[in-house]
């Protein structure tokens, strides 16, 4: 009878023990959950502790979630990600529980405001504005943003920042989270209020030649960049002018060079002598 005693005293005293041992609270790693992707999985670790904060072993937990169709998890604790979205994974050990939130932000669009772009003027800037959302609609904060230009002789891009190189349209490419998106950049010149001709003589000598200038003005009184104009001799025989404004005298007589951009012109007289 003796022999029976002992074993059957410490068992006692073990469940006795055990029994001492009452969960606190219930700890979980990670304490949260991000993903940024669908099908990705995590797994959660959880603790019964005591209110001294010693482990209370063979706690059975249980899990749950909030929002399935945001994130799922197992009865091992693994949690699947779904769609975009925010839950929480409710982890129960015996009374006591414990929340780890869960937050799925899948990449899906960017949205560039303003898009399409209209910018007036050669060398003038303007700045994108552009999020990257995921597929709840809800902006992706931090996210990396790249843009690229299809014709830099249009549009030049540098970080967030158009400048217009010429008169056109381009696309621009936003990138960000394995997601692009391409939009539409105008560039147009102002409205020419006055075109006048500069660096035009009085008078050349035969084979002589001289660069006009074409200065053109929009109301404001500013001038215009990235002009471009057509330029006639009023007599070929006189004095000729090519494309790029270039005159070259002839023969002696009087002669006029003029420039035409869309409906104004300016005019030069320049009289051609001998040698």
């Amino acid at each position: 009878m003796k022999r029976l005693f002992i074993p059957v005293a410490f068992v006692a005293l073990l469940t006795l023990v055990s029994a001492c041992k009452k969960v606190d609270r219930i700890e979980v790693e990670p304490k949260s959950v991000t993903f940024s992707e669908a099908n990705k999985k995590s797994d959660l670790k959880a603790t019964a502790l005591t209110a001294d904060g010693k482990p209370v072993p063979d706690v059975k937990f249980e899990f749950s979630s909030s929002d399935t169709k945001v994130a799922t998890v197992d009865a091992n604790g693994t949690v699947l990600s779904v769609k975009s979205g925010s839950a929480a994974i409710l982890v129960k050990g015996g009374e006591k529980s414990a929340k780890v939130p869960v937050e799925v932000s899948i990449p899906a669009t960017i949205v560039v405001k303003g898009a399409p772009i209209t910018i007036t003027g050669v060398g003038t800037t303007a700045t994108v504005e552009a999020e990257l959302q995921d597929d709840a609609g809800r902006p992706i904060q931090g996210a990396k943003m790249e843009f690229a230009s299809a014709d830099p002789n249009i549009v030049e891009v540098s970080g967030n920042t158009l400048t217009s190189r010429g008169a056109g349209t381009a696309t621009v490419t936003a990138v960000a989270g394995g997601i692009k998106q391409g939009f539409e950049v105008t560039v147009k010149q102002p409205e020419v209020a006055s075109l006048t001709l500069e660096g035009a003589p009085k008078s050349l000598k035969v084979k002589q030649t001289a660069m006009l200038n074409v200065l053109a003005k929009g109301a404001d009184g500013a001038a215009i960049k990235g002009i471009t104009a057509t330029f006639a001799s009023s007599n070929a025989k006189l004095a000729t002018v090519d494309a790029t404004g270039k005159v070259t005298a002839v023969k002696p007589g009087a002669v006029t060079i003029t420039a035409k951009s869309g409906d104004k012109t300016a005019a030069t007289k320049i009289t051609i002598k001998k040698k």
